[in-house]
């Protein structure tokens, strides 16, 4: 049985003994047990959460959190008014959060605070001078959530059409079944309020095909247009007869003809299953906010060659430049792959994408514009939408033939047979509207939720409504190294070294290694864990290439190289070493046995990377992978290729870094980790955090017991159209009998779904802890 973490549910990983995943949960969990705030894990009801981000217990720039206060504090109305501001959070997972939230922010002395779970979003009202945003900040950040001031959505507003489509033809739908009720219980022709009733049915009807069957007509009418068979086609086909029979009936006083209800109910559910399967996809994106390391736009647009600019720490150099500085430290793994920093001197040159590594901003001066750089070109990469998927086009092309021949001509035999056109129509009809996809309709849009949420379970957000599709289409695996199956920071292989040092000793670590890029200072900062902080103010210097400095309380306080090889760093106090530190890069956790499996399943693996021959061969022979199944040293463009020329409709690339954002573009398929320092989740099909590989064979389970649940909904389905239309060629499907058969076909479709992902929660869930969710999920859509 493996290992559980205390504060987020997910897998410990093996080089860990203290019961968490990561230093991040240890730190919360015990910031919550200090300030007696044990009852939020009471409040998630044992509900996994993601695992707090090692991003969220770094120093933070909250520069813009500054200005956005002062904005906010300047344009009130009045002193008595409250200043009000709006922001996005990172980390909301469940009401445990908001009630975690909400007592920081009355405990700091704020006014007013509202936390939507849904969108990501904080809104606080507070007094100036008895409240400061920025110190909220820095307290939310404690306990693992992150303020930002755009979404990762880019900062568009959010769109709430669907969900106010669907409320409102929910209101139109109930309208128009209480109005046609008693004309089914036998309510007589000639009743006074009976023309009143048709009446309210039909405006009810009309007003829900204006408000939501505009919806799929446009989609459909998009989807014609461009050539291709969209399933909302015979959605509105349906939609449009059942409308057009229903008022001809209504004008003729033909009763058998009355669809009213039916129009007003089949649009509701469809647009409730629509909202369903877009609802954890919206929620997914809005978990991420906008990437630190890429600086404003406005600074973007504006540099071009020979502009001087400055780059803060952590933040990514926008274009090719010459240093002005004395000195700089810069990383370049979003480019190489390699994550160790190297130094720069004035006059040379900074590669555009390298990030500065340093704890200083460095200023340089420009060679080129943004248009010309490679960050922009990374950037400005988009990955394609849905590739057509020819099959399906085939089948609802064939499907609509049959439904609209079968219609025709069944109507025209009973207008034929009957001599009554009325009896014609209301068959024809009926063919159309029972003929209709409704149960996938909704099934479909359910299986896509609990999907969803299983992933979410194994550390892992769907961000495309495509991707259980593209999963079983899988042929191969692609994956970066460094950061990807490799730990974002090199492993720190002594870590009692730590357990030597005293209380100061400690902290002035901490504070050295705090907010600085470098993967040791990363790892040792990870490594220390969860403290109390001092607020120290002793000014950390870099001596590039040598390390990290500063004096406090009559002492100097070093982290630097060695002389000897026996060390890859040491912390120094006055000159005396205190200790020494190893490291050394280690994989994520469960990489072989995930990798075995993966090829287990017939999946080829390959490694491309932008890293040096020696590392890569070296993570290789750990994941015992063939010379044949990797590569070294590629560019950017050199991954991108190699995805084209190897089946790249069937890959599944996973990457972290800007070189891997043409290889995203190439493949067909793609997920990333979230370090907090990459823009590529917000591309991915799919993004995962964690410190563990195990989420692979899971998904891929998951993905398979999707295909097994659409599936046997479509093979329903088939077969109830099948009956259905003969029975209505028969002449013997009413409105009330096809206002029946509706809600019960996708009862029984929402059923099989349910059924099936409960049958495969078993190979699905991996984790120790029993399946608490998937009972709730199935209820709660259904």
């Amino acid at each position: 049985m493996n290992t559980i973490c205390q504060h987020c549910g997910t897998p410990v990983p093996p080089t860990r003994s203290d019961g968490f995943c990561c230093s991040g949960c240890r730190s919360v969990h015990d910031l919550l047990q200090q300030e007696g705030l044990e009852q939020f894990y009471d409040l998630k009801s044992g509900l996994n959460l993601p695992p707090v981000p090692a991003q969220a217990m770094r120093q933070q720039d909250y520069g813009w959190l500054e200005t956005a206060t002062l904005a906010a504090e300047g344009t009130r109305a009045s002193e008595d008014v409250a200043a009000e501001l709006s922001v996005s959070v990172q980390g909301l997972s469940c009401m445990a959060c908001i009630w975690l939230i909400e007592r920081v922010f009355a405990k700091l002395g704020g006014t007013q605070i509202q936390v939507d779970i849904s969108s990501g979003e904080l809104r606080m009202a507070w007094q100036p001078g008895k409240f400061q945003p920025v110190e909220f900040a820095r307290e939310l950040q404690r306990f693992g959530y992150l303020l930002g001031l755009q979404r990762a959505d880019g900062g568009q507003p959010r769109d709430n059409t669907l969900e106010r489509r669907t409320g409102v033809c929910g209101a139109f739908a109930m309208n128009a079944m209480a109005f046609s009720l008693p004309a089914y219980f036998g309510m007589p022709a000639d009743f006074a309020f009976a023309p009143w009733f048709d009446l309210v049915a039909a405006a009810s009807a009309t007003l829900a095909l204006l408000v939501g069957g505009s919806y799929f007509a446009q989609r459909a009418w998009h989807a014609l247009r461009a050539g291709v068979l969209h399933i909302d086609t015979p959605i509105t086909l349906g939609i449009l007869a059942a409308y057009a029979g229903s008022i001809i009936g209504w004008l003729s006083g033909e009763p058998g003809l009355k669809y009213f209800d039916f129009v007003a109910m089949f649009i509701f559910l469809m647009l409730g299953g629509r909202l369903v399967q877009q609802m954890a996809v919206a929620r997914n994106r809005r978990r991420l906010l906008r990437d630190p390391s890429i600086p404003e736009a406005e600074m973007l647009e504006a540099l071009q060659a020979g502009a001087s600019f400055t780059v803060k720490p952590g933040q990514a150099v926008p274009v090719a430049a010459k240093l002005t500085d004395e000195h700089a430290s810069i990383s370049l793994e979003w480019i190489s792959g390699e994550s160790d920093s190297c130094t720069r001197s004035s006059g040379q040159l900074l590669p555009s994408g390298a990030l500065n590594a340093g704890t200083r901003t460095l200023n340089a001066v420009a060679l080129e514009g943004w248009k010309e750089s490679t960050l922009h070109k990374l950037l400005d990469a988009r990955r394609g939408g849905d590739q057509r998927d020819l099959r399906l086009e085939k089948l609802l092309r064939g499907y609509l033939v049959v439904v609209v021949l079968a219609g025709v001509v069944g109507g025209l035999w009973w207008w034929w047979h009957t001599g009554e056109w009325a009896r014609g129509l209301q068959v024809m009809i009926s063919v159309f509207v029972v003929s209709c996809p409704c149960a996938l309709g909704v099934a479909a849009p359910l299986a896509d939720d609990i999907a969803a949420s299983r992933a979410a379970d194994q550390g892992v957000f769907v961000r495309t409504l495509g991707l259980w599709k593209k999963l079983t289409r899988l042929r191969q695996v692609v994956f970066d190294k460094t950061g990807t199956l490799t730990l974002e920071n090199p492993l720190l292989t002594n870590p009692e070294a730590l357990s030597g040092l005293d209380d100061d000793a400690r902290q002035m670590l901490r504070h050295l290694t705090r907010g600085n890029l470098h993967p040791v200072s990363r790892s040792l900062f990870d490594a220390l864990g969860g403290m109390p902080e001092q607020g120290l103010d002793a000014e950390v210097t870099e001596v590039p290439g040598q390390g990290l400095r500063c004096e406090h309380a009559g002492c100097v306080w070093a982290i630097s190289r060695p002389q000897d090889a026996g060390a890859d760093a040491i912390f120094t106090r006055d000159g005396q070493t205190l200790c020494a530190f190893r490291f050394r890069d280690a994989l994520r956790a469960e990489s072989v046995a995930q990798m075995e499996a993966l090829q287990g399943r017939g999946l080829r693996v390959e490694i491309l990377s932008g890293d040096r021959e020696a590392k890569v061969a070296a993570i290789a022979k750990q994941l015992n992978l063939q010379r044949e199944q990797w590569q070294h040293s590629l560019t950017p463009e050199q991954k991108a290729e190699w995805i084209s020329c190897h089946e790249p409709q069937s890959t599944l690339y996973i990457g972290d870094g800007a070189n891997d954002s043409l290889a995203f573009d190439a493949a067909s398929c793609a997920g990333s980790p979230v370090t907090g320092r990459s823009f590529l989740e917000h591309k991915a099909d799919f993004y995962f955090l964690g410190h563990s590989m195990r989420f692979m064979s899971s998904l891929l389970d998951i993905a398979a017991t999707h295909r097994r649940a659409v599936h046997a909904v479509f093979g329903f389905s088939v077969t109830y159209n099948i009956v259905t239309v003969i029975v209505g060629l028969m002449g013997h499907l009413s409105p009330l009998l096809a206002a029946i058969l509706m809600p019960l076909s996708s009862l029984v479709t929402l059923s099989l779904v349910a059924l099936i992902f409960r049958r495969g929660g078993s190979v699905v869930k991996r984790y120790a802890e029993p399946d608490v969710v998937s009972e709730a999920e199935c209820v709660t859509a259904c």
